[in-house]
């Protein structure tokens, strides 16, 4: 058992306001599954620009190519689009760059320098993202916003030599309270600091992970910034809810600190080292946690994905589970899977970034499926079981699944993009395969779909509790090639 000391984390998290967005819980013993897909535009490549996903009140911004979208979030579970903002004035053309949101305004950083847009009014019936300025030269990739001072980067991982081999980085401080003239008002140069990876804000103070640690400074009077103290954990990300919680990660590993201080930031106590889950021997690429994660502090749960790495760039080739870390659990070793850990696989052939979570949902950007949204138990979870259209026979065929949820599923419904394909049916056949904290119903259904038409459809599955509370708990896209096409005739067979 490891030995880090748990008292401080409980305290943190016993005295953190609740907030009704974020009180639905996301244990570690339940998957997180996909609950909704929102395609991308049609109009932006996601290479096109920077990408991110943001709260800001009810909704929920999506920066992905040069469109930005708005979305609310329906009790079905699925985002509904407000609008959709093609940013023609958008400079930037680095889908790597960095992106930050605070305030109703967004920050994106790329080649073309550092461009500043006003949201605060695009909302349904408002006005389209504004352009603030541009300001050339100031090239990030990793971004934190405090107030009016925003903490730039270019990590020394994506630098084109070794740092202290003749390439260096820095932190540039920039003062953003005018947004048409955004103005660098100091600089922390790599020095004795090693080569620098990420940056963020915590009670107000500047912390800055590299390859010679992790350092905190304060920024009280930006244009002097003073160091306060630093700990020996090198890093090449960080996640932090900016108060309590401090994760310093890299590819194998993600140590988080408790932090203290009765008016600031004044020390780290490492509480909790979480490492890859056993998932190496089914791939044959090398495995790795992706450079972003989230920490959902309102329930004490860390939400990391892992991808595979390319051999050739070192970056990641393919995310395709996500590892949740339950804090509050016994950190017990010896068993498989960890009982503090849960590891849910994703759906799409991609790269997935910028985990955020909002409420009982987990949204992430996909490079090829757009906004993905994954739900947790704690409000419903399940999953259609879809093979493909080849394994339909024709002239009737059974959709199965499973769900499960805190209280007890009444019923599933079906749907076929608009329209429902009826009621499913439960069976009395325990699904001990699925790791789950609330039991697992398994259900099916008949359906005939051999006159859909041809193209991409979306099936949903909608659940009931017994108290009438309705909630979409997976979806799945599938492409029909038309009747003739949708299924398979059973061949025939011949008695003697």
């Amino acid at each position: 058992m490891r030995v880090f000391p748990r008292i401080a984390l409980i305290l943190a998290v016993v005295v953190i306001s609740a907030s009704p967005l974020l009180s639905q819980p996301i244990p570690a013993g339940c998957p997180l599954t996909l609950v909704g897909t929102n395609p991308p535009p049609a109009s932006s490549a996601f290479y096109q620009s920077p990408h991110g996903v943001f709260r800001y009140g009810n909704q929920v911004f999506v920066l992905r190519g040069q469109t930005l979208t708005t979305y609310n979030v329906t009790d079905l579970g699925d985002l509904q689009v407000i609008r959709e903002d093609f940013i023609g004035s958008l400079a930037a053309r680095e889908s790597n760059g960095g992106v930050v949101f605070s305030s109703g305004f967004l920050g994106v950083s790329s080649e073309a320098g550092f461009e500043l847009f006003d949201l605060r009014d695009v909302r349904a019936g408002g006005s389209p993202p504004a352009l603030m300025s541009r300001t050339p030269n100031m090239h990030y990739r990793r971004l934190a916003v405090n107030g009016s001072i925003v903490a730039a980067l270019f990590p020394a991982t994506d630098l084109p030599c070794a740092p202290g081999a003749g390439c260096q980085n820095s932190v540039d401080l920039i003062d953003v309270s005018n947004p048409d003239v955004p103005v660098r008002v100091a600089s922390l140069g790599s020095g004795s600091f090693g080569g620098l990876n990420d940056v963020a804000f915590v009670r107000g103070a500047l912390v800055i992970t590299g390859t010679g640690g992790t350092f905190v400074f304060d920024i009280s009077t930006p244009t002097t910034p003073a160091s306060l103290f630093s700990v020996a954990t090198p890093g090449t990300f960080l996640a932090t809810d900016g108060s309590n919680l401090l994760a310093v990660g890299n590819d194998t590993s993600i140590l988080t600190y408790s932090v203290s201080g009765v008016s600031g930031f004044s020390s780290m106590t490492p509480i909790a080292l979480h490492t890859l889950a056993t998932l190496q021997m089914e791939h044959s690429n090398p495995i790795m946690f992706h450079p972003q994660a989230a920490i959902d502090v309102q329930n004490a749960h860390l939400i990391a994905m892992v991808d595979e790495r390319d051999p050739q760039t070192l970056l990641p080739a393919r995310t395709f589970a996500f590892d949740v870390f339950d804090y509050t659990a016994s950190m017990f070793e010896g068993r498989d899977p960890r009982m503090y850990e849960q590891v849910s696989y994703t759906q799409g052939d991609e790269v997935k970034y910028n985990p955020l979570p909002v409420g009982p949902f987990v949204y992430v950007v996909g490079e090829l499926t757009g906004l993905q949204s994954y739900g947790a138990c704690g409000q419903m979870a399940g999953r259609i079981e879809w093979d493909s259209t080849a394994a339909l026979p024709c002239g009737g065929a059974e959709i199965h699944g499973w769900v499960t949820g805190t209280t007890k599923i009444a019923s599933v419904e079906l749907f076929l993009d608009g329209g429902s394909l009826g009621p499913a049916s439960f069976n009395n056949v325990p699904r001990t395969d699925i790791a789950a904290t609330t039991p697992v119903q398994g259900w099916r259904i008949s359906v005939n779909l051999d006159t859909t038409g041809s193209g991409e459809h979306l099936i949903r599955a909608v659940g009931t509790d017994i108290n009438g509370n309705r909630s979409q708990f997976a979806s799945q896209r599938v492409i029909f090639g038309g009747p003739g096409k949708n299924c398979f005739t059973r061949r025939r067979t011949s008695s003697r």
